[in-house]
């Protein structure tokens, strides 16, 4: 799982949805958070607080850097720090800020990518596939 420290800055409800952005600690990265069934009466999110930012690896996407037009809202940019790999898959580390992020991708499209150490890459998290927890 990677985790990162944000501070809720803004929280959008509608209906039973919210969407809720964090900034990430001494930075000005920003994730968002789409939560479904989200009860209105909810109070455990509340703007200017700190939560960890959890996701997956395996939901961690990679592109070229340059690939600008996307429509994940948890896009960034970051050199790559190390590649594990077997027959199957590769899991690509990332340095972004004071974290590291993990990726956990087929070594096929590892090859297809060209993912090399030290290269800046694109990585990114679709906002329905990120949790909230209070820290």
């Amino acid at each position: 799982m990677n985790t990162i420290q944000a501070k809720i800055i803004s929280i959008k409800r509608n209906k039973d949805i919210a969407l809720i952005k964090l900034e990430v600690l001494d930075s000005n990265n920003i994730f968002s958070a789409l939560i479904l069934d989200f009860n209105t009466k909810d109070t455990s999110f509340i703007n200017n607080e700190i939560y960890n930012v959890v996701f997956k690896e395996s939901e961690v996407m990679l592109c070229h850097k340059d690939y600008a037009l996307i429509s994940a809202r948890n896009k960034f940019n970051s050199i790559v720090i190390k590649i594990e790999e077997d027959d199957i898959f590769a899991r690509i580390y990332f340095k972004f800020e004071k974290y590291t992020i993990t990726s956990l991708i087929t070594k096929e499209a590892k090859d297809s990518l060209n993912v090399k150490i030290n290269e800046e890459f694109g990585w990114f998290v679709k906002s329905n596939e990120v949790m909230l927890s209070k820290l």
